[in-house]
């Protein structure tokens, strides 16, 4: 069945949720679907996803959620090319693609959510999760956040992020860049320094890991509002030797396979690509059992778990996971396993398809 989309992304960063949003629209022209993009000008989405062959572009100010001069260019295009569906990636993007639908009178709605924390529980929140044709749950976890919140079950769908295990073909970096030998465990973590990632919880644990494993070196990939926090955390620690924060990097998949074990410290999270990424790559796992990683991170199986906000028991499997040789291997042998299983890109854009053409046919 051909139809036309619009994917809608206000953000003027790139992020897992971008990074996905590209994914799909590569599938579906892969497909022969038609596809329009919609987003800021000259913004990280709308540079890289309009170089897709055949995918156009529509650039907007997107200033708010309320804009109303961007939802009815939105609207404008989306009746005049005849859009079927509005695919909203971000929040402000789902109440555009509700309005750019009432004025425009044409298109379905469809919203990916990707953060598992409850809504709002205001007037204008509720109608705005009331309206749309469908919702797409990238986890287990958020859904059942927006059922407890009142959406219907009958217009929520559960499809799982998915990664393309051929970024991690690449050769792993040289260790010395980050001041170490090949005989000192590198402990990794990938995501932006903000609040619910809480890498304060993940250098609370330096500490034990360092008595257990004194030559044992963490190094955190990314970029974000509590940089001056958390180095100030490592100063206050003692832990300046031992504790790298390398900023935002282009070259994620070299360092991931670089890593002797990737730490994932969040306390909410949708589900967690860069968990996925790491588990592509063959590196074993110790996470926090935070919003959707336990989907991906089966305790004792892919993985091992320990609560949120709990820097001792973090450190804990940190070390055993370090010690256990064969527990080390196994994990990171079904994980990789689960991934091409479970995680695809394939299967992640199948499942949006099958959500376009139910909320199509309807």
């Amino acid at each position: 069945m051909p139809f036309h989309s619009i994917h809608i992304d206000d953000q003027n960063g790139w992020r897992g949720g971008e990074q996905q949003a590209y994914y799909l629209i590569e599938g579906l022209r892969a497909r022969g679907q038609q596809v329009t993009i919609a987003g800021r000008p000259n913004s990280p989405y709308v540079r890289k996803t309009a170089e897709i062959d055949g995918v156009d572009s529509i650039s907007l100010p997107l200033r708010n959620e309320f804009d109303l001069p961007s939802a009815w260019r939105l609207a404008r295009h989306v009746k005049r090319h005849r859009v079927d569906i509005l695919h909203a990636h971000t929040s402000h993007a789902h109440t555009l693609a509700l309005l750019a639908q009432r004025i425009g009178e044409r298109g379905r709605v469809v919203v990916s959510r990707r953060v598992d924390f409850v809504p709002r529980h205001d007037f204008l929140t509720r109608i705005k999760y009331a309206k749309p044709d469908h919702i797409v749950a990238i986890s287990e976890r958020i859904a059942a956040v927006l059922i407890e919140f009142g959406v219907e079950k009958e217009r929520l769908s559960v499809v799982h992020s998915g990664i393309d295990p051929r970024r991690l073909n690449v050769e792993p970096l040289e260790r010395d860049e980050f001041g170490g030998q090949d005989t000192e465990p590198l402990i990794g973590n990938v995501g932006a320094l903000v609040g619910h990632k809480d890498h304060q919880t993940l250098i609370d644990a330096m500490p034990h890991v360092l008595r257990a494993l004194p030559n044992a070196r963490l190094v955190i990939a990314g970029e974000g509002q509590l940089r001056r926090n958390l180095e100030q955390q490592i100063e206050n620690l003692g832990l300046s030797s031992a504790v790298q924060l390398l900023g935002y990097r282009e070259d994620v998949p070299r360092l991931l396979k670089s890593l002797d074990l990737f730490v994932m410290s969040s306390s909410e999270e949708g589900l967690g690509t860069t968990v996925l990424d790491a588990m592509a790559a063959g590196v074993p796992v110790v996470a926090t059992d935070g919003g959707g990683i336990p989907e991906m991170v089966r305790d004792e199986e892919t993985g091992l778990l320990s609560p949120v906000n709990n820097p001792k028991r973090l450190a804990e499997n940190v070390v055993r996971m370090w010690k256990e040789r064969t527990l080390r291997i196994a994990c990171a042998n079904r994980a990789m396993d689960l991934v091409h299983s479970e995680f695809s890109v394939e299967k992640m854009v199948e499942g949006n398809l099958a959500i376009y053409r139910e909320v199509i046919r309807r």
